[in-house]
């Protein structure tokens, strides 16, 4: 709903408050008003009859603005000031971004929201801790108006670690060009971590073991992680991918061209497997290449030296008895552009396996020895991908 559109609404419960002896037209200016409600003393408004705060109220839209407000009677004596006799409707004489200047009189946020609430049944009213005051004056409107009083229950701040929370903040980051959305990897929000690849379930397993409770949690992303790889790992299926990929040609291999078979998932056979052509060529990953003997994985052995790639032997038993590192690879002849974006926004690039092209967006994946991730988007040029975690 659109609060705007109910401000008739919250002048007649204005006026039921006034006829009821509940409020009272204040003409107090700020200063003086503070000063007797700091010392516990009502100010001369208080006083007014009723006929006489109605007369007001029908003149309050021609007044100046800051020249009256309506106050809600609470205890004088209550031990937070800020509760004593709140405002509940005020002066304003910007336009409003849908109205115009329809409307000079406002009511105040603890105002219109209890009388929303009551209007539209609200039985229970979920807050965070620092809406405790604000329970507390809605409730001498709760009393004045004899409606049944919600449940009000309120919760710490949940707190994450390096990860922008903040509404505001987020927002002017986004009106400035830092983030890209309200699903910037970057973000807390739940359009952000959906993108990433974090199941629903996830979050709600978090927040039901966090619970409704006062104090503040911290939440760590490695919690969130550990939650989340329950529900990925059995899914997602595994591919190779190379950053900042580099051609090799192996020296000395004479076995021709083979189809080397993986498994989607090793755990999940059934799933059937990826088709790898290798025919003595492949590319790799840039930090890869270094002197030694490695493996490529499930296809042949090889020495690097320089910028020598030379054939040593095709056993996986000759690889485990040197203790050569297994290293992956992707095809020469089947392989598509891909882009991951990683959750600092930063970008990875290169090349992964043709068998990507089986999948549609929305699809998580792990790239082996990089991690879980999305497929965000694919164009004509790449496959783009939003990283998840490992």
């Amino acid at each position: 709903i659109y609060q705007s559109d109910r401000f008739e609404t919250y002048y007649d419960y204005a006026r039921q408050l006034i006829e009821k002896g509940a409020a009272y037209m204040c003409t107090c200016d700020g200063a003086t008003f503070k000063e007797l409600k700091d010392n516990c003393q009502a100010c001369p408004c208080r006083d007014n009859s009723v006929e006489e705060n109605l007369e007001l109220w029908d003149k309050f839209d021609t007044m100046e603005a800051g020249e009256a407000v309506l106050r809600v009677k609470t205890d004088i004596n209550h031990k937070n000031p800020a509760i004593r006799d709140w405002v509940a409707m005020r002066l304003v004489d910007e336009t409003h971004p849908r109205l115009g200047t329809k409307y000079r009189i406002y009511p105040m946020m603890n105002f219109s929201v209890a009388v929303d609430d009551h209007l539209m049944g609200m039985t229970h009213v979920l807050r965070g801790k620092d809406h405790l005051a604000n329970s507390e004056k809605q409730k001498y409107l709760y009393d004045h108006m004899g409606w049944d009083l919600p449940e009000f229950i309120h919760y710490g701040r949940l707190k994450m670690e390096d990860i922008a929370l903040s509404t505001s903040k987020a927002m002017a980051g986004i009106e400035d060009g830092t983030y890209s959305g309200w699903d910037d990897p970057r973000l807390g929000t739940l359009r952000a971590i959906a993108r990433r690849g974090i199941d629903p379930r996830t979050i709600y397993n978090l927040i039901t073991e966090i619970g409704v409770k006062m104090a503040d949690s911290a939440i760590s992303w490695k919690k969130i992680y550990g939650l989340n790889r329950n529900f990925l790992e059995p899914v997602a299926n595994r591919y190779f991918f190379c950053e900042n990929p580099q051609k090799i040609t192996v020296e000395g291999y004479e076995d021709g061209a083979v189809d080397i078979e993986r498994p989607l998932h090793a755990d999940h056979t059934d799933r059937g497997n990826r088709i790898l052509p290798f025919d003595g060529s492949a590319y790799l990953a840039e930090e890869d290449i270094n002197d030694g003997l490695f493996r490529l994985m499930d296809a042949v052995n090889v020495e690097i030296a320089g910028d020598n790639v030379t054939y040593h032997s095709t056993s996986f038993e000759d690889a485990r008895e040197a203790k050569a590192r297994i290293i992956q690879w992707v095809p020469v002849k089947d392989n598509v552009n891909v882009k991951i974006v990683m959750d600092d926004a930063s970008v990875k690039t290169g090349l992964g396996e043709g068998a990507l092209k089986d999948l549609t967006v929305g699809d998580i994946v792990q790239f082996e020895r990089v991690g879980f991730a999305r497929l965000d988007e694919i164009t004509d040029a790449e496959f783009i991908f939003y990283f998840a975690h490992k």
